[in-house]
């Protein structure tokens, strides 16, 4: 076996404390050689080796609790993570075995003696062999309860190069496991180290998730069959401008979704602005720049705004500001791809609309046909407002 992990005490036992190391990383040791001592709360029980080896890594220092299925002790050999397991009655002064497991090649003895009067704690040596094992497992000691992990897991994940803040525990209250870093190891192993969401990646996915927990979505899909001589048709004109207008017109006509909504208190406001927000996909994430005011203003004067906020989203350079305080959002996804048609925006609260516009596609001969989707909260929008916004969108870009 490579790691040998803390057995089941009995009684219903889930955790004990180390008190006493007998061996060290380099030590060699026989079969039923004491390793270490634990306090359980009705005992101190001294643990040996199940097999003869190399030691090449103790978890824990004297004072730290392990749980039952922890790791204790890593023998030098093969990358496995069998472990003896089974049932221990904490007698006192009496030798104690467990089943033989399949794994192991003789029954394990644990001697147990009653009473706390053995406990090793409170002086300089245990400090220093704390203080030796944070520095050997790399993190602080005071830095501990900041994930929900004992320090024997925590030197495991250490010792198989996991990183336990990108994990999430299966154990009880959250713990963190030795299975859950064993599986992450593998994992690592087969398919390379995860990678952390950082910057616009890690407030795209901070926002869904805020999202996903404080909306009532609801999608309506529609086709605008789009007549000769519309905007959308002439390849001259910006058609992110004239979706723009368009939405700022059928938020003038159903005003219900151009909205701040509070949720908590259950009150909406009603704007008589439409500042829109324009999807934008990068490499490094995702960017909603803020159209202001786009109900007031000209085609010409809001095309030279979007190309100022779009190559500021480019470069890097757009203001924290700039980002901030959309009404309602336009998601044109049918631009970075002409197989795309329809999908399900996401509502990004305090707003309560969404419009996704597909690919132009001809639906009939010489008939272009324009796809929109609308997700909008239900919580505040009724399914009639929403389609009389979609049916407001549509007499625009025909007028």
């Amino acid at each position: 076996m490579r790691y040998f992990k803390l057995p089941d005490l009995g009684e219903g036992l889930i955790e004990a404390e180390i008190v006493e190391w007998h061996v060290k990383a380099g030590d060699t040791v026989a079969t039923d050689q004491i390793m270490l001592a634990v306090e359980t709360a009705k005992a101190i029980v001294e643990i040996p080796s199940p097999q003869m080896g190399i030691i090449e890594h103790t978890f824990g220092a004297i004072g730290d609790t392990v749980h039952i299925g922890e790791p204790l002790v890593e023998y030098q050999g093969e990358n496995d993570s069998v472990s003896v397991v089974g049932n221990l009655s904490a007698q006192p002064l009496e030798p104690l075995s467990i089943a033989k497991p399949e794994s192991s090649t003789s029954p394990v003895h644990y001697n147990v003696k009653a009473g706390r009067e053995n406990r090793v704690s409170g002086n300089s040596v245990v400090e220093k062999k704390r203080d030796e094992f944070s520095v050997a497992v790399g993190f602080a000691t005071s830095s501990m309860n900041a994930i929900n992990v004992s320090p024997s897991v925590r030197g495991l994940a250490s010792r198989l190069g996991v990183k336990v803040e990108q994990l999430t525990g299966t154990g009880e209250g959250g713990r963190l496991t030795s299975d859950d870093v064993e599986k992450a190891a593998r994992l690592n192993e087969q398919h390379g180290q995860s990678e952390k969401l950082t910057g616009v990646r890690k407030s795209m996915a901070k926002v869904m998730i805020k999202s996903h927990q404080q909306v009532v979505p609801v999608t309506l899909f529609g086709d605008a069959a789009l007549e000769t001589g519309c905007g959308l048709l002439d390849r001259a004109v910006n058609i992110t401008i004239i979706l723009a207008k368009a939405i700022a017109y059928a938020c003038e006509k159903e005003p219900a979704l151009n909205v701040w909504f509070d949720g908590e208190n259950l009150t909406r406001r009603l704007l008589d602005f439409v500042d829109l927000g324009i999807a934008v996909d990068t490499e490094q994430g995702l960017f909603v720049p803020v159209l202001r005011q786009v109900q007031s203003r000209s085609e010409e004067d809001l095309s030279a705004g979007l190309a100022a906020l779009k190559e500021a989203v480019v470069t890097r350079n757009i203001p924290a500001a700039e980002l901030m305080g959309a009404t309602i959002i336009l998601s044109n996804y049918g631009s970075l791809n002409p197989v795309c048609r329809y999908g399900t925006p996401i509502v990004v609260p305090p707003m309560v609309a969404i419009v996704g516009i597909g690919a132009i596609y001809e639906h009939r001969e010489n008939e272009k046909t324009l796809p929109i989707s609308l997700t909008f909260d239900h919580r505040c929008v009724t399914g009639g407002e929403a389609a009389s916004f979609i049916g407001y969108i549509v007499e625009y870009l025909n007028k």
